[in-house]
Parts: structure tokens; C-alpha cells; sequence
């Protein structure tokens, strides 16, 4: 009996440290490389490297930049392949990467920028810096493992809206202050960090702000919304597979991994271990506070956010929803970036020129 007790337990308190315990990786195992040759290679045939768009690909020592699909077999996959570094051979075992690019702003994108600190209520938080013109700054945040690398994907079509930029971590981030736990809190402690950066930018002459969150990063964003005195001041938030309801995304990940009995254990182990209330994250009930317009991207193959939380979310605060097919979680930008960039600007054009001007 103590067994048949001690066992579910066990198991969710497992899944509960995966979500909050930080891992600062969302690479996916890719298998081997089968061969390399001129501007194309060829990998194992899996779910991972059978994704549609253009991806990083990371291995020891280096890291490379695939494109779609070029040809598939039974066993196999061919993609372009660029922007190669490292040693990459047969038999090199690799990862894919949503981050296509691994480096800085500058050696990625020939985007100027600096490296600067941010104050943050745990300490210095290391963020990067574009410059622009005029009082309205956007702030990116990324969401749970990533990096400020993930930015980096949207950051052109940002830049070339002339507006500054802020790409920033926030605790429990390689290179920034821990938490005393060492835990995510899911947005629920996090939100200071984004707060701390609104500062430093108010500091350097913002006035409107326009926030960018991606996975956790969209309860970071939406969390400041609820909580900050400078809500006021966000004009526009873009969107891109935000976790907005908690615990709708613990409840999908049950079902994904038939655990789903397991599901109310797991919601108790992560509200008891990160000491917060589900119900206060759960945007969906507190839609009202939405006013500002809004962009959200979801791919429609996201095995992490429920499709259909987000475009619940999007219809009550009247949102621009951007469904993508085929797209995993945060992939949006990945499956096809012309159309993301072409959204991307559309939206900035309007909330930065409401009036066509």
C-alpha cells in the first residue's frame, strides 16, 4: 500500500522539478549525422529534423544553420546547410535548435549593439542594447531555458523599425543573480526583472514601451501588466506562444505523457515548491486588463500551449491572432519567417503610427 502511495508521488514530484527546476536548454536531440556535403547534410530520420523551417544546429564544439527540407527517405533527411562552424562530419552527433543564431547581435545579424547591466531586485542582470530613435523602447523577454539568443530571430525586422531595443535575462538565467530557491516561479517573481529593465530604460529616455514575451516570457509580459506601476506606459505587446493559463499547460503535458490522473498532484507539487497560486497566472479570467493592441503568434503544432488557450485569449482582448501550422512551440518564426517578419512589421508600424502617420 505504502508503494502504491510512494510511486504517483514520486512521479509528480519529478514533473514538478522539471518545469521549475532550470535547465537553460531547448535544444532536441537530433541523432547522427549521416553525411555533409557541399551547402547540404544529411541526418537520421526523426521527429526532430523531419520539423518544417530553418533551425540551429548544435554540436560539440560548434554549431550550423539548416534550412526546410530538401529531400527525405526512409531513414533519412537532406537539408540545406550554411554559416557552418566548427567540425561538423559524419557521425557527429547533433541537436536543433529553435535559436538559429547562437551568437551576439553584431556577429549574427550585423546589428550594433552593447552589452549593459540592469539592476534588478537580486543584482546585476546582463541584457543587450540597440539603439534607436524616439521615447517608445520594446523589451524582449524569453521564455523558460531560453536565452536572449531567441531575440535574435525577430530582432532585424525590430531594428528596422528604427525604435531602441532591449533583450534581457532575468534570475535563474546563465549569467544572472539566482533565486533563493534556485527555481522558475513562472512569472510570478520574474515580472521585477522585466520591471528592473523598464527602469533602466526609463533611465535612457523611454517613455512607451512595447513588450515582447515568448513561452514564459508571455506570463513575465502579462504579469507586469497586473502588477507594475509603468503599466500604464505599454503600448503594444507581441506574443509568441505565451504560457498564459498554467494550468491548462501542466494539464496538456499530463495527457501528452498519460499522466493525466496525475495532473491535480503535479498543479499542488509546483504551487508548494515555487510557493505560488496557479489561479493568479491564469490570464484567461483576466482578460480586462488587456486594453493595449496586441500580435500573438502560435504554431498549431505546439506540444507545450494549448492552440486553443491562445486563441481563446486572443478573442476576448480582441488580439491579432497569428496561427501557424506545423509549427512546434516557439517555432512560429522558424516555419516560415517572411510571413512572421511581414506580421511582425505590420504590427509595429501600427501601434508606433496609429494614425498612419
Amino acid at each position: 500500500m505504502v508503494l502504491l502511495v510512494a510511486v504517483p508521488i514520486g512521479i509528480a514530484w519529478g514533473a514538478s522539478g522539471l518545469l521549475l527546476t532550470p535547465h537553460h536548454d531547448i535544444t532536441t536531440a537530433a541523432g547522427s549525422v549521416v553525411k555533409v556535403g557541399s551547402g547540404e547534410v544529411v541526418l537520421q530520420r526523426r521527429t526532430s529534423t523531419l520539423r518544417v523551417g530553418e533551425y540551429g544546429l548544435v554540436y560539440p564544439g560548434g554549431r550550423a544553420i539548416v534550412g526546410n527540407i530538401s529531400a527525405t527517405t526512409a531513414n533519412a533527411v537532406t537539408r540545406p546547410l550554411s554559416s557552418v562552424s566548427g567540425t561538423l562530419t559524419a557521425g557527429t552527433k547533433v541537436q536543433i535548435d529553435p535559436d538559429v543564431w547562437g551568437g551576439d547581435p553584431e556577429s549574427s545579424l550585423g546589428i550594433p549593439y552593447k552589452n549593459v547591466d540592469i539592476d534588478g531586485q537580486l543584482g546585476e542582470m546582463p541584457a543587450w542594447q540597440v539603439d534607436g530613435a524616439g521615447s517608445t523602447w520594446l523589451i524582449f523577454v524569453h521564455g523558460i531555458d531560453g536565452k536572449r539568443q531567441g531575440g535574435l530571430r525577430p530582432m532585424s525586422t525590430i531594428a528596422a523599425s528604427g525604435i531602441p531595443s532591449l533583450y534581457i535575462t532575468y534570475r535563474n538565467d546563465v549569467g544572472a543573480p539566482k533565486s533563493a530557491d534556485g527555481l522558475f516561479h513562472l512569472g510570478d517573481t520574474e515580472w521585477r526583472d522585466l520591471d528592473a529593465a523598464v527602469q533602466y530604460a526609463k533611465a535612457h529616455g523611454a517613455q512607451k514601451f512595447i513588450l515582447y514575451g515568448d513561452s514564459m516570457g508571455g506570463s513575465i509580459v502579462t504579469q507586469f501588466i497586473h502588477r507594475s506601476k509603468d503599466a500604464d506606459r505599454v503600448i503594444g505587446m507581441v506574443l509568441d506562444a505565451p504560457v498564459l493559463n498554467w494550468s491548462g499547460v501542466l494539464d496538456n503535458q499530463a495527457n501528452r505523457l498519460k499522466l493525466g490522473l496525475l495532473a491535480p498532484l503535479v498543479l499542488d507539487f509546483v504551487s508548494a515548491r515555487a510557493n505560488i497560486s496557479l489561479s493568479s497566472l491564469d490570464e484567461l479570467d483576466q482578460t480586462s486588463a488587456f486594453t493595449m493592441p496586441i500580435i500573438l503568434f502560435q504554431g498549431l503544432a505546439d506540444p507545450l500551449v494549448p492552440p486553443a488557450e491562445s486563441e481563446e485569449f486572443a478573442e476576448k482582448t480582441g488580439a491579432t491572432y497569428v496561427p501557424v501550422p506545423k509549427a512546434g512551440h516557439i517555432q512560429s518564426w522558424n516555419v516560415n519567417p517572411g510571413s512572421y517578419e511581414s506580421h511582425l512589421a505590420s504590427f509595429l508600424v501600427g501601434v508606433l503610427h496609429p494614425s498612419g502617420g
